[in-house]
């Protein structure tokens, strides 16, 4: 049973997920390549939220939760596009599906940081849970 605590007119205490990056709204094209034995799995779409340790795809066909797929992103910050060989696919629902990038080198991390610092406002964030977590 959750218990659903609010003040004044904000919206409902919803409990801490197990994300360790803020993840911002921020649409950028995006395409993919990964093989299963039975299929391989090809396509395109468009980012939903972004950060350092993964994304929200939603594509133009589905994929299969647990697939590893090579990511290739257009971020909008004038740079060339973004490889990604080891994004391991952690969620699916129809065509939507969400990646946890498994290898992510140095710059590739800096690269994104810094798109995400910038990108960072009101609107992009979701305000329905903890920015923060106390280890």
């Amino acid at each position: 049973m959750m218990v659903e605590l609010t003040m004044n007119s904000r919206k409902p205490y919803v409990p801490l997920d197990n994300r360790y990056a803020e993840r911002v709204a921020v649409t950028c094209q995006v395409r993919y390549a990964g093989e299963v034995p039975t299929q391989p799995h090809q396509g395109e779409g468009l980012t939903k939220n972004i950060s350092v340790s993964g994304c929200h795809v939603v594509s133009d066909r589905p994929v299969t939760r647990g697939t590893l797929l090579t990511l290739t992103i257009s971020l909008p910050d004038g740079l060339s596009q973004l490889t990604i060989k080891s994004a391991h696919v952690v969620w699916v629902s129809g065509c939507q599906f969400s990646v946890r990038y498994m290898d992510l080198s140095q710059d590739h991390r800096k690269r994104l940081q810094s798109f995400i610092w910038k990108s960072i406002s009101h609107k992009t964030v979701s305000d329905q849970r903890t920015r923060f977590r106390l280890m």
